[in-house]
């Protein structure tokens, strides 16, 4: 029986191919995810005003993108950190705020401010809660009688 031996073109052909099946995966569970945090959040303003229904939707698709790219970038921070090291020719290194980290709080500032608008579209509820009389009242003014 004879053996085929991979010569190193082959062999990163190989390593190209795997690696694109894996990002594509990747890519393929994002948009699963993605794609139930629409749905979460749709239920949530399903009952909106129709005139304002395009902008919420649209704003819902933005802010369940956000969402997931902070849990993914969530998970990265806490493996590899907030800073990074840097180095600018020869003798200019040092520490700096990780890329992932300065994305991570645009993204929230983003999300914050997709959140107020979508919060703002909800319909305003006018119930006015009241607490049940328990007689505590008569119990206490009923002692001061005694």
């Amino acid at each position: 029986m004879k053996r085929k031996i991979f010569d190193s073109e082959e062999i990163e052909k190989e390593i190209e191919r795997e690696e694109n099946r894996d990002s594509a995966a990747a890519y393929l569970e994002k948009q699963r995810r993605i794609k139930k945090e629409i749905n979460r959040l749709k239920k949530l303003f399903k009952d909106i005003d129709e005139n304002k229904k395009k902008l919420v939707f649209t704003t819902i698709d933005d802010v369940a993108f956000m969402t997931i790219t902070m849990q993914d970038l969530r998970e990265k921070i806490i493996r590899e950190g907030t800073s990074c090291e840097y180095k600018n020719g020869e003798n200019q290194y040092g520490t700096k705020q990780s890329p992932d980290a300065q994305l991570y709080l645009q993204l929230s500032q983003k999300t914050t401010q997709a959140m107020k608008i979508l919060v703002d579209c909800l319909p305003k509820t006018n119930k006015i809660h009241t607490v049940p009389e328990d007689d505590f009242d008569d119990f206490v003014t009923g002692r001061e009688n005694v």
